[in-house]
């Protein structure tokens, strides 16, 4: 458990008042690159047609009465957006063009009645047991969410872009911003102990440093009193605390990698913001752990956008590279640098979530000049050895050759699904066997009805029932006896305990090794203390077919060969989310079923 800030012995007297220093002090320069910002003038021009849209009550209480939290969230998204846009367009034009809009779009996010979003109004120091914040005079505190945050955080970059136009429309625009910023977040922020800070006892995750960074944007640039500005610091930094205390050495994020970008790369964003603060005087980038923490994004990536998505996680994602170019710089990391300019050159300019939830990231790599053509190499075998994940390619260019991932840990992990021992196969860069990832978000996702969703099941994983039994949520169902092997990068896995009694299980292990011929082979050893149906399943989002005894064809033309005593069946079911369908690009996944009856045996599963 590291505690970096108290290992260091660094603390918030060394922040700087707020004349006394310089923010993005890295960036060569402070001007942003006239190519991206072609883009977002382009999309302002758009903004000055579109109708600032409505957040009406019916529509925040949609997820009371029916879940439904997509359709507010975006509207409220949209409105973010356009203050951003705008206030970017206005500031690299300075014609004046766009301030109308911008006031009344920051008018009107100011007048929302609460920041925090119906998903997450549980958060709120006074709950909202009707469905809405009921928070409504100086007597009673907002809560702080993800995005209430982000929309603060976005706001103070309009603040600092755009103060002296939205002056000149009237001076109390930005006055009533000021005394928002200090109602809605540095006043609950200070006197009130929310779960995501650790500060109650609470196991954090990635909501302490995305809002943390949020926050320390906002006091960097709002907070002019030198004693508030140390004690939102003082609380900042014991919260990143409790955040590294949550990482084991290996650094990896138990979230995954789409996650990762709320989780390390906004502990990163602290980083950042404390090294500015502070003149520089708060410095932790060479710490082991925070460098494990950010490679973690390059070991998980299998190639292009495409990251291995066990957890709540898409597929594909596209992270901000000229930040992770950032970490490999200051880290001290080739991998990182490297890295940073591939998804640099695979992203187009973000806007929208990306943009708003995270502000000062994205201010910082507007300033940021396109990276040079370069190639791709990675790591062939990588081991996460507190994690538990095996990563394996083929070959050193991650578009050439079979890649395979394979996964332990246990069943209370954040943003679980009930997984462990569940593995994926990619060819040249594509799918072969799918871990499905997650649908999209309603009510029933974070509630205790969550593992009645059937992408969160062992069920719909490349993992087995037995007798019909499968895994179970909780932090006891996990994997045991772990071993890798780093000469074959090859992993084995007892996998028993991840499943209930019922199961009548004495030992299930999965061992996945790598071929010489750049095959992998996926080994099943069962024993019971019964004999019982044991199903396999697999998952495709391309249709599988039997090509003969024991053989079966899959996805970028690669042969699955199992034991013929195991007798096939191919599955296609409706997805019925549109989550999962933007994933896939398809209404249609397979599962594949190997079915034995047998008290104790073993099973090869080999793909080529």
């Amino acid at each position: 458990m590291t505690r970096i800030f108290k290992e260091r012995k660094l603390s918030a007297a060394l922040v700087r008042g707020i004349r006394e220093r310089t923010l993005f002090s890295d960036a060569p320069s402070h001007d942003f690159v006239p190519a991206k910002m072609d883009v977002l003038v382009k999309k302002a021009e758009d903004y000055l047609q579109t109708p600032i849209p409505l957040l009406p009550l019916s529509v925040y209480l949609e997820f009371r009465d029916n879940g439904n939290r997509s359709r507010y969230e975006a509207i409220y998204f949209q409105r973010r957006d356009m203050a951003l846009t705008l206030a970017l367009a206005e500031a690299y034009e300075r014609k004046g063009r766009f301030t109308a809009k911008l006031a009344d779009t920051v008018w009107a996010i100011m007048e929302e009645s609460s920041w925090i979003i119906p998903a997450h109004l549980y958060t709120s120091p006074t709950h909202g047991e009707f469905g809405i914040p009921p928070v409504y005079d100086g007597t009673r505190l907002h809560g702080i969410d993800l995005f209430s945050a982000g929309t603060a955080g976005a706001l103070a970059a309009v603040l600092t872009l755009t103060k002296e136009e939205l002056d000149g429309i009237s001076p109390l625009i930005c006055e009533k911003l000021s005394h928002q910023f200090h109602e809605r977040i540095v006043m609950p922020f200070l006197n009130c102990a929310f779960w995501w800070t650790g500060e109650r006892g609470d196991r954090v995750n990635n909501w302490c440093p995305w809002i943390i960074s949020n926050i320390l944007h906002v006091a960097a640039v709002t907070v002019e009193d030198i004693y508030t500005l140390r004690k939102i610091v003082t609380k900042a930094m014991a919260a990143l605390d409790n955040f590294s205390a949550d990482y084991q050495p290996d650094g990896g994020c138990s979230e995954g990698p789409s996650y990762w970008g709320a989780a390390g790369a906004s502990y990163f964003d602290c980083l950042e913001l404390l090294y500015d603060m502070s003149g520089g005087a708060i410095d932790v980038y060479d710490h082991p752990l925070v460098r494990s923490m950010l490679e973690y994004i390059v070991k998980f990536n299998i190639n292009g956008a495409n990251f291995i998505n066990f957890a709540d996680c898409p597929p594909r994602t596209l992270h901000d590279g000229a930040m992770i170019r950032r970490m490999g710089e200051k880290c001290n990391s080739a991998s990182l640098c490297a890295f940073g300019d591939t998804m640099e050159r695979l992203r187009t300019l973000s806007t929208g979530l990306g943009a708003h939830a995270h502000t000062y990231r994205y201010l910082r790599s507007l300033m940021a000049e396109p990276p040079k053509p370069g190639t791709s190499r990675a790591e062939k075998n990588v081991w996460f050895p507190d994690l538990k994940v095996m990563v394996w390619r083929a070959d050193e260019d991650p578009a050439k050759g079979l890649f395979a991932a394979f996964k332990g840990g246990d069943n209370a992990e954040h943003h679980n699904h009930n997984d462990v021992g569940n593995v994926i196969v990619y060819h040249n860069g594509n799918p072969v066997l799918i871990d499905t990832g997650a649908g999209e978000y309603t009510k029933k996702t974070f509630s205790s009805q969550r593992y009645e969703l059937w992408f969160m099941q062992s069920d719909y994983h490349n993992l087995p029932a037995f007798g019909g039994v499968s895994q179970r949520a909780g932090k006891q169902y996990a994997s045991g006896d772990e071993r890798y092997s780093s000469e074959n990068g090859s992993a084995r896995m007892e996998l028993a305990g991840a499943y209930p009694q019922e199961a009548a299980l004495t030992s299930f292990t999965r061992t996945v090794s790598p071929q010489d011929d750049g095959s992998v082979t996926v080994t099943d050893a069962v024993e019971m203390t019964r004999e019982q149906e044991v199903d396999f399943r697999y998952m495709t989002c391309a249709e599988p077919h039997l090509a003969g005894a024991g053989k079966l064809r899959l996805a970028e033309g690669r042969m699955m060969t199992f034991d013929p005593r195991l007798a096939c069946e191919i599955e296609a079911f409706p997805v019925n989310d549109p989550g999962i369908e933007r994933n896939w690009h398809t209404d249609t996944l397979w599962r594949i079923h190997f079915k034995a009856v047998f008290s104790k045996a073993r099973f090869d599963f080999h793909v080529k």
